[in-house]
Order: structure tokens, then sequence, then C-alpha cells
């Protein structure tokens, strides 16, 4: 064995050690993979698996690829996962650390930034590392006149803010989910509860100034009393699709991530240590902050 091989193993053990951790894909190889690859079931640090792992680097990108190097990297774990792995595009699903995570009983699309129809906003770099191992809420706000509006508004360079995913009705005027980033990164959607949490914005204003676009655009809307303290006396009530997409994307995203599926029954703002520490569920910008009225008037209507 040369010198460079040697050299090549030894890098790609201690890489893939520590990868398995770091990148989340140890113990999660798809059966199919294990088939046709069994030494991805040895020992991370082994040669055996460092082995494999250029086996199959070779197999995707080419005897003569720079990208030959054993190391189980990001790039080479999502290429495992599209060849045995695979949802196809028009299944409903989430991505969740490069993974696409199947859903079942919705009623409404969901399109992801990987897609063809998807809004990605991966490339603006409004998100950063999660700091903690798995986030425990989930945080709905409103945000944008609709799903493009408001992706447009999280592009903004200037705006340092972003979501997850947004929900409205799309350009057909149908309802639609769009998952903006990977779950796996933290949003800049709430201040300090962003690390604990997903963050999602409905995608449609209350404000009575818009009752003429929606309109117009043939939502499903009519002026309200706001049933709470927090906000605008009169509201415009949120169009029923836009709900019922919402109550589905949130049921399961606390699915996929083991949230409970369930909601604090005040509109007051909540204990910042009590969120923190002792509730695990779902709860609006409104729980948050006095600041932030979203999603005080709808609430009662969603959940």
């Amino acid at each position: 064995m040369s010198t460079s091989v040697i050299h090549t193993l030894a890098s790609a053990k201690k890489f893939n050690q520590t990868a398995a951790s770091s990148l989340d894909w140890g113990g999660k190889f798809p059966i199919q993979a294990l088939k046709h690859h069994p030494d991805f079931g040895k020992s991370y640090d082994s040669d055996a698996f460092a082995q494999e792992v250029i086996r199959f680097q070779t197999s995707i990108y080419g005897a003569s690829s720079p990208n030959i190097d054993g190391k189980l990297g990001r790039s080479t774990w999502a290429e495992v996962l599209k060849r045995f792995d695979f949802i196809p595009d028009e299944e409903a699903f989430w991505v969740l650390k490069d993974r696409r995570i199947r859903v079942e009983g919705l009623s409404t699309p969901i399109f992801n930034f990987d897609q063809k129809e998807g809004l990605d906003l991966h490339r603006f770099g409004h998100f950063s590392s999660r700091r903690v191992k798995k986030p425990h809420l989930i945080v709905v706000h409103w945000g944008g006149l609709d799903p493009f509006h408001c992706y447009r508004v999280f592009s903004d360079l200037d705006r340092k803010v972003s979501s997850h995913a947004g929900i409205g009705l799309d350009a057909k005027k149908q309802p639609a989910i769009y998952q903006w980033l990977d779950l796996q990164h933290t949003s800049w959607h709430g201040g300090w509860v962003n690390h604990h949490s997903i963050g999602i914005d409905i995608c449609q204003q209350p404000d009575l100034k818009w009752k003429d676009h929606y309109t117009q655009q043939g939502y499903n809307i009519q002026v309200m009393d706001n049933p709470t303290d927090r906000g605008s006396r009169k509201v415009l009530s949120l169009d029923p699709r836009i709900a019922q997409a919402t109550r589905e994307a949130v049921f399961s995203l606390c699915t996929i991530l083991d949230i409970p599926y369930v909601f604090p029954k005040t509109h007051e703002v909540q204990d910042k240590d009590y969120l923190l520490n002792k509730f695990s569920g779902v709860i609006g910008h409104h729980h948050i902050t006095d600041n932030k009225w979203d999603i005080a008037c709808w609430w009662d209507l969603i959940f």
C-alpha cells in the first residue's frame, strides 16, 4: 500500500469518526445502502469503512475524480440518500439534515427548496447552526402578503430574517406549503427562541388595509372582531384553506421532529424559562413577546 493511500485512509478515518456525529449520519444508513455496500456497517474509524466510502465515491464520481477521499462528508452523504433513500418530488416530504422525510395524510402540497418549484433561502445566508441537539418548539408567525412576497422579504440581504417555511396560496390561488430552509438550521425568526424552534410563517396579513387586495385575489376572507386583546380590534379573517394547510404543516412537523402537538390555552406572553425548559409544543410569536401579536387573532381559529 502506497504512502499516499495510507495517508488518505488515516485522514478519512479521523474525519469519519467525527462526521458520524457532527453530520448525523451515524447509524442511519438506508437498508439498501448496507446491502450494496456492506462495509458501511463497519466501525466508522476503520480502514474497511473508509475503503467502502472510496468504492461508493468511485461509483458516483468516476475513478479519476478529485472527490474520492474516503471521507463521508455532506455531499457524499447526500449522494447515498439520493441513490438508496430517494423520495420522488411528487410525494410530500420535509428536508431534515439533507434527508427527505416522507409525511403522510397531507391534502396540501409541500414545495421544498431542493425542487424545481421550490424557493431556496440558503444562498442568502440568513440562518445559522443550531446550538441545541433538537428543537422542541414550533413558532407560528405571519409574514408577507403571500408566500412569494414573504420569500422576497427574506431574500433581502439587509433584513437578516428568515423562517423555515411559509404557508399560503400559490400563483394558482391554491393552498401550498413552501420549505425554504433545511430543518437542521436555525432560522432567524424570533430572537432568543430561534435555536430551540422551527419557525413558520402564515403568508397572509390581518390588517384591514389589505381587504381589497385579498378580495380581488380570490381569498375567502371577511372583517371580524379580534377575539383577543392583542392587536387591532378589527382584523381580516384567515382564509380557511390557509388555516387547514397550517394545521397540516404543523402536525407533520410535530410528527417527524417528535414535538407534542399541544398549544398554550392563553394569548398571554409565556414565561421564558417555562418555554425553554418545561414546555414542548406549538406557540405563536405573541407567546414570546409583548411587541408582537402574530398570530393571536387567528390562534383559536387554527388550533
